[in-house]
């Protein structure tokens, strides 16, 4: 399976929806125009109709979408864009330095490695279940030769102690049948 990444590394599987394709990602928002030409489609992630950035600064590409925390931005040279409703506006260095001093890091950063590492182990679960099915089952526990001596062992003790059981109580079966037999003067 392809991992399709949309514009500003963020990929499709885990960071846009099936229901809303037209809803862009939470950290490349500000790359993406609503109603205007760089709106975002997620089915046109990963190609060369990804439109993020189209526009902005006169000639944005896909290539200048940097995403973060705040939603993203365009780097078109050495100016800065951020989509707002169907135009692109300048964004200063100061406005861009205060995005970063306000917003800080946020808790969204464990948050997609959860995701992530849920979505690993996912897969590896769902491989496994394939080998399985298939009859490969990567989980079998290789048996040692000595496990099997020593339930070989184990069994002809087991044997053994059960006969010697059966033969104790059936010579105290008869011991107390002798005795009953001598109370009663019948011997």
């Amino acid at each position: 399976m392809v991992n399709v990444e949309c514009a500003g590394g963020q990929d499709r599987a885990t960071t846009t929806s099936e229901t809303h394709p037209y809803i862009p990602p939470r950290k490349t928002r500000n790359c993406y125009t609503s109603r205007g030409n760089a709106d975002f489609d997620s089915s046109l992630c990963g190609s060369s109709g990804d439109r993020a950035c189209r526009g902005a600064g006169g000639n944005g590409t896909l290539s200048d979408c940097m995403s973060d925390n705040e939603g993203g931005y365009c780097k078109v040279g050495t100016n800065y864009y951020i989509a707002r409703g169907s135009v692109f506006l300048p964004l200063t260095q100061d406005q861009l330095l205060n995005r970063y001093r306000d917003g800080g890091d946020t808790d969204e950063t464990g948050r997609e490695v959860r995701r992530a590492l849920d979505d690993q182990e996912r897969k590896f679960t769902n491989r496994i279940r394939e080998l399985q099915i298939m009859g490969k089952d990567p989980l079998v526990q290789s048996s040692d030769s000595k496990k099997e001596d020593d339930k070989e062992v184990h069994s002809f003790i087991g044997n053994m102690l059960f006969n010697v059981g059966i033969g104790i109580s059936f010579v105290i079966f008869i011991i107390s049948v002798c005795i009953i037999l001598i109370q009663n003067k019948v011997i």
